[in-house]
């Protein structure tokens, strides 16, 4: 069964959203979906909580993880350096819909992921049997 969490809520007023709004799901041991805000502007500060976050949902447990980019507006390089180096992540599979999305999801593919494989999907579904098989996913 999946778990949901919200955390923590946005500050009201808070003009753009961030990775305040991450939505964080336990897709089964080992693999958490991350669903990030549509319209989002990813700076290096969103992703840096984004890590926080992610390590205060996870525990110190290395995992997988489903990153849903649909509908982010845009992510700064410094963003991208962050998130590419997040050290509780096994691997990542990042997920769009969109020609948009998809620029974004090779956008950050462009960093090097120190921490594990990274690839882009157009399903959630293609995404976790690809993190299934690969044996980097702890």
């Amino acid at each position: 069964m999946s778990e949901a969490v919200m955390v923590p809520e946005r500050a009201p007023g808070f003009p753009l959203p961030g990775a305040d709004d991450v939505e964080f799901h336990l897709v089964r041991d080992g693999i958490v979906r991350a669903v990030l805000p549509k319209e989002a502007h990813l700076d290096m500060e969103a992703a840096n909580r984004f890590g926080v976050q992610l390590s205060a949902y996870t525990g110190s447990w290395p995992v997988a993880v489903v990153l849903e980019v649909t509908g982010v507006a845009s992510v700064s390089r410094a963003a991208r350096s962050v998130y590419c180096r997040i050290p509780s992540v096994s691997a990542w599979a990042l997920v769009g819909e969109s020609p948009v999305d998809r620029l974004i999801g090779h956008f950050l593919l462009g960093a090097e992921f120190s921490s594990g494989p990274a690839r882009y999907f157009s399903s959630v579904d293609e995404a976790l049997g690809w993190l299934t098989e690969t044996t980097d996913v702890r």
